[in-house]
């Protein structure tokens, strides 16, 4: 797993409310506020698959003692933190998703999330590794990725965005998220390293592993061709999103 020594967020820079962690207004722990928090205004994290959100799940359910959307983790009843988007075109599985606006053009959502991952590396993991599709199946599929960016970047809610590698199995980032979404987990001490056993064991049981050897390469024409799509569907905010966390971009 990426070792960022940091393992900072960044707060898509459009957004008035937030500027990191400590702006953001914090519950002390989820599990003893009120029904009335989760009424007030809806909360969704827009996720591409294979971007670590089970990881990020598992977090929220232990630290906050809430329910998560998805396959059952360590919570199983009672309302839900956030709902989930892996397209936002599309609804999803295991969650109340429908759709960002309602009829009249409001946005549904007083809180956005978005989970980004390298591009390549969801890429090879979703289509070419768990869905076995070939490579221009997968690259007209993969349009999805740059749907969501683009929905995201429009919406005038609370927003952030969180870096695969600054949160998965690290402690600062995955607290960054936490924290966004009104859960404090405290000054600790946290046993972090048994957190990531038992939300490992928890995918591999739901799952399985694909390792980095059986995991499809892309070859440098195919790179490109993914970083050309990206490119076109998203402009100006391929740099703003992206460019900096590409490793060839």
């Amino acid at each position: 797993m990426p070792d960022e020594e940091e393992g900072s967020y960044q707060v898509d820079p459009l957004s008035p409310n937030v500027s990191g962690p400590l702006s953001v207004q914090i519950c002390p722990r989820i599990a003893d506020c009120t029904g009335a928090k989760f009424s007030r205004s809806r909360a969704l994290v827009i996720s591409f698959q294979r971007s670590g959100l089970n990881w990020l799940r598992h977090c929220a359910e232990h630290f906050g003692g809430i329910r998560t959307p998805g396959r059952s983790q360590l919570i199983r009843e009672g309302p839900v933190l956030f709902d989930r988007a892996h397209d936002v075109r599309r609804s999803t599985k295991r969650s109340e998703f429908a759709g960002l606006y309602t009829p009249d053009g409001s946005e549904i959502y007083g809180k956005v999330a978005l989970l980004l991952r390298d591009p390549y590396d969801c890429f090879t993991s979703h289509y070419l590794g768990r869905r076995g599709f070939r490579f221009k199946k997968g690259l007209e599929a993969f349009e999805s990725y740059a749907n969501n960016i683009n929905a995201f970047d429009q919406l005038r809610a609370e927003k952030a965005v969180f870096y695969f590698e600054d949160y998965i199995n690290q402690e600062v980032g995955a607290f960054a998220f936490l924290r966004f979404f009104g859960i404090e987990p405290g000054d600790g001490p946290h046993d972090f390293e048994g957190l990531i056993e038992s939300s490992r064991a928890w995918y591999q049981a739901q799952h399985g592993v694909i390792s980095h050897r059986e995991r499809p390469k892309l070859s440098a024409r195919e790179r490109a061709a993914i970083r050309e799509m990206l490119q076109r569907g998203l402009g100006q905010k391929y740099e703003k999103y992206l460019v900096s966390r590409m490793r060839d971009s």
